[in-house]
């Protein structure tokens, strides 16, 4: 059999798709370029989501289908290879931006003006892709997490993203803040230490709260590089310790400064500190007139790096954090007191909080996420032992994640659970559709097709596989609940492809030992569920009036088939689905 494959991708000799395919190739350049552009905002088999919601190619091109013909041009899937690179763009660009804001009103807020401008430029620039991104998502479908569906209406994705809570912190993210950089010194001196004091806060708080959509946009990244739920969860507990971390040093730095703003409550020490600030004097010079140990700390800043200072302000926040800190570290204002028991207590809490969500991720037998991981680890462990292939480990490990498709749960273990009546009901509501399509089940009772459904037999077949071989003897029928497969002539010639719903081999239910005239293959994962001769026949045999209907029915539509001459697919390839 002649069953072409380059790059494990299946080649089409089907004469239509032939043909099409070369008009695809004879098209202008520019406009294969408009197409490839449109198709970036389909669905696409690459997106890490798609497998989760969109099991086959059929369901993916019937996605593009209703996207393409019920829907405005400008509508984005959120499955799509536009909406995957955007964001791993936007995990990146968020994160820069969230970084360097305190970091820039922290150590920038008294630099020269050329580094500020610098640092202005690049965070609005920031800022330019997150205005982007924002008006993005009005054109980007979503998801509705309790029912799966997806949601491409223009009118739903608008009010959706318009709603008030939603509209305000989205806007807050991009908003320009760096620009108050350019008076932020002034206000340090005039506005007063409540009111800088509330805005460091303000774009704390404010931007602690980014932890999810940063988490959100991360994920994207890991599972493109089919990395372990569990590893993933490790790597944002670590980033997220890292911002908290970052956000929290910069704030250490700062606020002693601003606390010693207020022009009533300000002493002289700290008046030559705010000066000395500004204008970088001789600092030894300065040294000598002041007494306050926390302003001569400060004030030899000014003779040090930038980085220096950063990495300083951060080994005093890990020691407070730690609850290890010194006396010298503190200033004396009441409030900044109040600050650092309360960055104590969150460090207390935070790495407490760390080493029992790690042992949690390490030592969780009923999470399903992390068994399912365990399961994967214990088949890579089985492989090294057997000495089995690259390529056969591969098999394994697609066969494994077919069956449960990222659900990370034992159907076996659960269906045990339930009487029979309600196994049943599960079975008849996940199946009916591929039984009842059948013409030979058409009118049966419903409580035969409940027996026909509970003798069905899921099987995963992967890219590839044979599922039915010329040549061998039918004893089984086949329904294509997820995947394509295509259809070859004994001679090698391609006849057609079978998708989502498709069924074949019915004839064997009835007639046994037919020999087989074509081969059935896998052209990627698919979820087959099978029903044997045997075990149709005992559910039948009782309803001796209803064999020989179906036996009736089976005749005559298989010397219907063999009188038609179909000019585009031939007789065989028809035989082949009815054997």
């Amino acid at each position: 059999m002649r069953h072409k494959f380059k790059e494990n991708r299946h080649i089409c000799t089907i004469e239509q798709t032939r043909i099409s395919q070369a008009e695809d190739r004879a098209l202008p350049r520019y406009v294969k370029l408009l197409r490839a552009l449109q198709k970036l905002r389909l669905a696409s088999k690459q997106h890490p989501s798609t497998g989760k919601h969109l099991k086959s190619s059929y369901q993916i091109i019937k996605e593009n289908e209703r996207l393409v013909q019920c829907y405005p041009a400008f509508i984005i899937h959120p499955f799509s290879l536009l909406r995957m690179y955007s964001d791993v763009v936007v995990f990146i660009v968020m994160n820069l931006h969230l970084m360097l804001l305190p970091f820039a009103f922290s150590f920038l807020a008294f630099e020269t003006h050329p580094n500020r401008h610098l640092v202005e430029y690049f965070d609005l620039s920031l800022c330019v892709i997150l205005v982007a991104e924002f008006a993005l998502t009005f054109c980007t479908g979503f998801v509705v997490l309790e029912t799966n569906e997806i949601v491409l209406n223009p009118g739903k994705i608008f009010f959706n993203r318009l709603r008030p809570f939603r509209l305000m912190y989205d806007l807050l993210l991009f908003f320009p803040y760096i620009l108050l950089l350019e008076v932020f010194d002034e206000l340090i001196l005039e506005a007063g230490a409540e009111t800088c004091l509330a805005f460091v806060s303000f774009l704390y708080l404010c931007n602690i709260a980014r932890f999810r959509d940063s988490n959100r946009y991360f994920s994207v990244i890991p599972r493109s590089l089919e990395i372990s739920e569990s590893k993933m969860r490790i790597v944002e507990v670590i980033m997220n310790t890292l911002y908290v971390l970052h956000w929290t040093t910069c704030l250490g730095y700062i606020i002693p400064v601003l606390l010693g703003a207020d022009p009533s409550s300000r002493t002289p020490d700290e008046e030559q500190l705010l000066a000395a600030m500004r204008q970088h004097p001789n600092v030894s010079a300065v040294l000598e007139k002041v007494a306050n140990p926390f302003v001569r700390l400060r004030l030899s800043d000014l003779d040090t790096s930038t980085t220096y200072r950063y990495l300083r302000s951060m080994m005093i926040t890990l020691r407070v954090g730690l609850a290890s800190s010194e006396k010298k570290d503190i200033e004396e204002h009441y409030v900044y007191h109040w600050i650092m028991w309360l960055v104590m207590f969150l460090g207390w809490l935070w790495f407490n909080y760390v080493p029992v969500v790690l042992c949690r991720f390490f030592d969780s037998p009923e999470m399903a996420i992390d068994q399912y991981d365990k399961f994967m680890a214990n088949l890579k462990a089985f492989v090294y032992n057997k000495r089995l292939s690259v390529s056969l480990e591969r098999k394994l490990r697609d066969n494994f994640a077919t069956r449960f498709r990222t659900r990370y749960f034992d159907e076996e273990m659960i269906m045990g659970l339930f009487p029979k009546n309600l196994r049943s009901s599960i079975r008849m509501e996940t199946c009916r559709h591929l039984v009842g399509s059948v013409d030979l089940f058409k009118n049966l009772p419903y409580f035969i097709l409940t027996d026909i459904v509970n003798c069905l037999q899921l099987e995963i077949y992967l890219q590839d596989d044979v599922i039915i071989a010329a040549g061998s003897y039918g004893d089984s029928m086949y329904f294509l609940a997820a995947g394509t497969v295509a259809v070859y002539a004994m001679s090698g010639k391609e006849l057609g492809h079978l998708t989502d719903g498709a069924y074949f081999g019915e004839i064997s239910l009835i007639k046994r030992n037919q020999q087989r005239t074509a081969n059935v293959i896998a052209l990627e994962a698919c979820e087959i569920y099978r029903l044997s001769h045997e075990d149709f026949q005992n559910v039948i045999k009782p309803h001796a009036y209803l064999l020989n209907r179906i036996r009736k029915q089976a005749e005559q539509r298989l010397a219907m088939m063999k009188r038609k001459k179909d000019k585009m697919y031939g007789k065989k390839f028809f035989e082949a689905f009815l054997q």
